[in-house]
């Protein structure tokens, strides 16, 4: 039978929301495939096993300290969970917990992966399990149809019962599924090897993401120094409640307020992004992005092409106007 797979981040005890939409729609194609729907959760358990051994079912038991987690996954809908055991501390990086989810991927080989498109390890884990595993990746999928549920996302992708080859998708959106049973089945897999031992993590504490809600107008070097941009930018931002931040070139330029410097580095999550010019963002993939004075591409949510400068004045314009 065919495997349907959620990859589960926690917070505390507690699934993430995220991850929790994932499952959701897992258990929607799970049940219209006739698959079998995992949860996997990765949990650090120092081992005393060989690295260059396999990993192994140790017990289908309940893990005292995975009781909530365990009832809230079964609720959620999922069929089975698996628990996979590393020497490696939990943390959003393939260098860290690649290898324990490698071990959960060759025990079950599932057909679809699943993940939270906003769990913190989606960014980093998603993409690579498609490599790692040859299999297409849909960005911000859901799952559609009654009887035939199909994931499809926004750029056109779907998977299917009928295709041919894996797939990995990363949810954004799914319907609440029916509550599953108090208690499931829960595996507990031990996957020696650990962390990526030529990887130091400088800390296993999430790194600091800034703006995580609202809006945020970002504002390029190249149009920091126009004052009319950066005017407009200003009115902009009191219209939609937003803050103007920007790199370091803006701030020398002057357009900025203390403290509204983002390195190209840092990652930023706010709901909505407006650049203005050739703003250079590190955003997380659930961030919607709009561009004036830049084209537009395939993740980006709107444009307005032409001069910056007359883009944003025809935007504030409209704004004022409503």
């Amino acid at each position: 039978m065919a495997a349907v797979l959620v990859h589960i981040d926690l917070d505390g005890e507690t699934p993430n929301a995220s991850s929790l939409q994932a499952l959701a729609a897992g258990r929607h194609v799970a049940s219209s495939w006739g698959a079998t729907l995992y949860a996997a959760v990765l949990v650090h358990e120092p081992m005393r096993a060989s690295p260059d051994s396999t990993a192994q079912v140790l017990t289908s038991a309940k893990l005292p300290r995975l009781e909530v987690t365990q009832a809230a996954l079964a609720r959620a809908g999922a069929d089975k969970v698996i628990v996979a055991l590393t020497d490696a501390v939990i943390a959003p990086l393939w260098a860290a917990i690649g290898n324990a989810w490698q071990g959960v991927l060759d025990h079950l080989r599932p057909r679809l992966v699943l993940f939270g498109a906003d769990s913190p390890s989606a960014a980093e884990l998603a993409p690579r399990t498609g490599a790692r595993i040859g299999a297409r990746l849909l960005v911000r999928a859901r799952a559609i149809g009654v009887d035939d549920v199909e994931l499809r996302d926004r750029d056109g992708g779907y998977a299917r019962v009928g295709d041919s080859g894996a797939a990995v998708a990363m949810i954004g959106r799914a319907d609440v599924a029916p509550r599953g049973e108090d208690e499931i089945d829960l595996f507990v897999l031990a996957v020696p090897g650990g962390a990526d031992e030529r990887i130091e993590l400088a800390s296993t504490a999430p790194a600091e993401i800034a703006h995580t809600s609202g809006t945020v107008i970002a504002i390029g070097d190249d149009v920091a120094r126009d004052r009319d941009v950066v005017a407009d930018s200003l009115l902009l931002a009191r219209f939609l409640g937003a803050q103007v931040i920007g790199g370091p070139g803006a701030a020398r330029a002057g357009a900025l307020e203390p403290g509204a410097v983002v390195e190209r580095s840092t990652a930023i999550a706010p709901e909505l992004c407006i650049t203005v010019g050739a703003a250079q963002i590190d955003l997380a993939g659930s961030t919607r992005l709009v561009k004036i004075g830049a084209p537009g591409g395939k993740l980006v949510d709107g444009a307005l092409d032409g001069l910056a400068r007359d883009g944003l004045a025809d935007l504030v314009k409209r704004l004022g106007n409503t």
